[in-house]
């Protein structure tokens, strides 16, 4: 699973070995001003995605990569073992949006909206 790392000016997305092999992608680093907020996705958030360029996806098992659509572009990690699902919203990065599967959506979602109001 990957590990969130809020700091003063940006927001870390470490992956291990596995997920950034299932992604075909390294760290994320979203600068604090291109982060818009945080909150738990919409149950139906796998039907907004558009094609995945690279990654991996099976079906029920796991979903990561980049995906593409008209306007839109959104960076995924999740795999079946994760309980809910955090959206990023993002401006101004290569990603309009950023999926991540974790344990507790609603607390790191808010942890997270009160990082960027304390600013």
């Amino acid at each position: 699973m990957p590990t969130i790392e809020l700091k003063d000016d940006e927001l870390v997305i470490r992956l291990s070995f596995w997920p950034r092999l299932a992604c075909v992608h390294g760290d994320v680093h979203i600068p604090a001003t291109s982060l818009r907020g945080a909150l738990v996705a919409d149950p139906n958030w796998v039907k907004t995605l558009g094609f995945r360029i690279p990654g991996t996806a099976l079906p029920w098992v796991i979903i990561a990569g980049t995906y593409i659509k008209p306007k839109d572009s959104a960076f995924v990690y999740w795999t079946r073992r994760n309980k809910t699902v955090l959206q990023l919203n993002l401006s101004g990065r290569p990603y309009n949006r950023v999926f991540l599967g974790v344990d507790d959506a609603a607390a790191l979602a808010d942890q997270i909206n009160d990082a960027l109001t304390a600013c």
